[in-house]
């Protein structure tokens, strides 16, 4: 077998992708590699609005709790655990915090203060109308009543920077709800407790994510759609999304959202599908293949085979015919998979015939040739 390596021979008039492999490799004709190979022409076509690409499932950003605790506490009870739904207002644990356990006690002290002083001042006022009392002990009365208010104002705005609003007007003293300093954790959201970064007794900070909630009814699947496709896609296009886990079974989407911003270094553009998750089979994280069904626009395309595109040197390359028995190795840059092909952005030129099967081979001997 007889295999040579030319430098230099190159294709006019084309559009350079951005990295640049261009070198011939001759085999010999009667080798089992050449009688393997078989020749298309890279040709013109609308793309069929199909957008195959890759992605991730992520979970919908409106719909995942991270569960935090404004005060520095202490874990005293834990509730639910990782897998469990729950519902919004729910309690997940329960800590324990002496700096809140302080804070209600004043509140509610100064409340009462401020609820006995006006009762005296109201009283006090009602025996001056009358006669009874002198001015002197109305304006006491009053200064004591003005005091507490004071206070009970300050207590309250310092309890409410603690827990919720909501929950300040609910507090008292009382021996069957649990001591001052304890508060539940709860749940803003319904959903399933997906992660509980908790143990009996820890010590936890106000800027540390205690538990995590998601609602798994809907999740978000993000793909990296190629810029020459935007002209196919728009937001309501249906789309198809399969997992490795379900090899069998397919689920149905809708484009919800497109980017504004090309990515300058891939050349693509964040779309995102919503797909509905009852089952919540779906899970975040895994790796999925989508195929949006967009509208497909007027444009033309140069497409090649699926099996005419290689990995080589960090980029894509094909094999073009360049006379008997030789076989150029042009790099290229791709856009997207139309149904009939890949699409070719950058390095060749339609009606140019290139190795559609059988071009593995040639890859090997190019490497090898190259490592020389």
């Amino acid at each position: 077998m007889l295999i040579s390596l030319t430098c230099g021979v190159g294709a006019a008039a084309l559009a350079q992708p951005r990295s640049s492999v261009d070198a011939v490799v001759t085999i010999d004709a009667a080798s089992e590699a050449a009688r393997h190979i078989r020749l298309a022409p890279a040709r013109l076509a609308k793309p069929t609005g199909k957008i195959a690409a890759t992605a991730t499932v992520e979970p919908d950003a409106n719909a995942v709790a991270q569960l935090t605790t404004r005060i520095p506490a202490r874990v005293v009870k834990l509730i639910a655990s990782p897998g469990d739904a729950v519902k919004p207002g729910q309690p997940l644990a329960i800590l324990s915090s002496v700096e809140l356990g302080d804070a209600k006690a004043e509140y509610l002290k100064t409340r009462s203060l401020e609820s006995i002083t006006g009762q005296n001042l109201k009283r006090e006022q009602d025996l001056y109308a009358k006669q009874i009392s002198a001015l002197k002990d109305v304006l006491a009365a009053r200064a004591a009543h003005d005091t507490a208010l004071a206070q009970y104002e300050a207590a309250r705005e310092k309890l409410m920077l603690l827990i919720p609003p909501d929950q300040v007007a609910r507090v008292k003293w009382s021996n069957t709800t649990g001591s001052l300093s304890e508060f539940p954790l709860t749940s803003p959201i319904a959903g399933t407790l997906v992660r509980r970064d908790l143990v009996l007794g820890q010590a936890v900070a106000g800027d540390f994510p205690l538990m995590t909630v998601i609602n798994l009814d809907k999740v978000w699947v993000n793909t990296n759609v190629y810029e020459s496709d935007l002209a196919a896609l728009k937001i309501g296009d249906r789309a198809l999304v399969r997992v490795v886990a379900y090899p069998d079974r397919s689920f149905e989407g809708r484009v919800s959202y497109v980017s504004d911003e090309v990515d300058r270094r891939t050349r693509t553009v964040l779309a995102r599908i919503e797909v509905p998750n009852q089952d919540h089979l779906l899970k975040p994280g895994m790796f999925a293949h989508t195929v949006i069904e967009g509208s497909g626009g007027s444009r033309e395309v140069v497409i090649v085979p699926e099996t005419s595109v290689f990995d080589y040197q960090g980029g894509k390359v094909v094999f073009i015919s360049a006379g008997p028995n030789r076989y150029q190795a042009r790099s290229v840059e791709i856009g997207g998979s139309t149904g009939e092909g890949i699409e070719i952005l950058a390095g060749l030129q339609a009606g140019e015939e290139v190795v559609a099967t059988g071009g593995l081979p040639l890859k090997s001997l190019l490497m090898n040739q190259r490592s020389k």
